[in-house]
């Protein structure tokens, strides 16, 4: 068996147990679970996770068809990511409304400049059959898509994989000793970078659900296991660019439901334009 046949066993293992256990536990809410202040980010809706070291986060999204967003957007991504003080580690798919698929990514950035430091390190693409290759490569649309980034203090080996629900998956690797993942983001993406917000948005005429998430599950450095709804400090990303006016949304999300492991996001609609943080549907 080949190396990268191994690899894409070992990731379907891996993201089969991490959707399994947010399975788990999801079925109760701790009663502990601690809800932040919302959060605006220039080009993400979503939810990220404080108050904790963060080891793992893994998310399941449902890639819908991108060309339904052509009108309101240029570009739409959906991933996870883990944030250091030093790094910004992002994995997800990116696609361009006009057509052509959903297209694997896994990028380091630097924090403070904000510089590409590592783009699809050691990447392998497994279709259905295992027929493997370097990559990136396009994801089907209309399937269920689970997200992994996982990060070992003693290696400082940073693992990501996605694995379809079809059977085709995506690796990368890289190795970046001494971190401290802060902060778990999982959410709907429309910039180049976690801090772009030179893309431009046009408002639909009613709310557009623009992603679903599901399963989503963090474990700390410590070994604890839970939803985004638990002990660490959950918050809600507000996608807002700021170009002209602290009027202009683009996407939220929605309430945690399923024990805090599903929430979905929604494009604002020309109605919600308002100085104050608009409802999500």
């Amino acid at each position: 068996m080949s190396i990268s046949s191994l690899r894409w066993r070992a990731a379907s293992a891996s993201i089969a147990a991490g959707a399994a256990a947010a399975a788990v536990l999801a079925l109760t809410v701790p009663a502990g679970a601690v809800t932040g202040t919302a959060e605006i980010s220039p080009e993400e809706a979503g939810y990220t996770a404080t108050g904790a070291q963060f080891q793992t986060i893994t998310a399941t999204v449902f890639l819908r068809m991108e060309n339904q967003y052509a009108g309101e957007v240029a570009n739409i991504e959906n991933s996870v990511q883990l944030w250091s003080a030093g790094l910004v580690v992002t994995l997800g798919v990116t696609a361009n409304t006009i057509g052509g698929g959903w297209v694997t990514f896994a990028t380091i950035y630097d924090r403070s400049t904000h510089a590409v430091i590592a783009s699809n390190p050691n990447a392998v693409f497994c279709t259905a059959d295992e027929d493997c290759s370097a990559g990136p490569y396009s994801f089907f649309e209309g399937y269920p898509l689970t997200l992994k980034i996982s990060y070992s203090t003693a290696s400082g080996q940073l693992s990501m994989s996605e694995l379809s629900s079809e059977g085709s998956s995506f690796t990368a690797s890289y190795t970046a000793t001494g971190q401290s993942f802060t902060q778990a983001r999982a959410g709907t993406e429309f910039g180049s970078s976690p801090w772009d917000n030179s893309y431009s948005y046009t408002p639909p005429a009613q709310p557009v659900k623009a992603a679903a998430y599901t399963s989503v599950a963090l474990t700390s450095y410590s070994g604890h296991t839970a939803t985004l709804w638990s002990w660490w400090t959950h918050h809600k990303l507000e996608a807002n660019t700021e170009q002209q006016s602290s009027s202009d949304w683009v996407a939220v999300p929605n309430d945690l439901s399923n024990g805090g492991a599903s929430f979905s996001t929604y494009l604002v609609p020309q109605s919600a334009q308002s100085p104050s943080q608009p409802a999500a549907p």
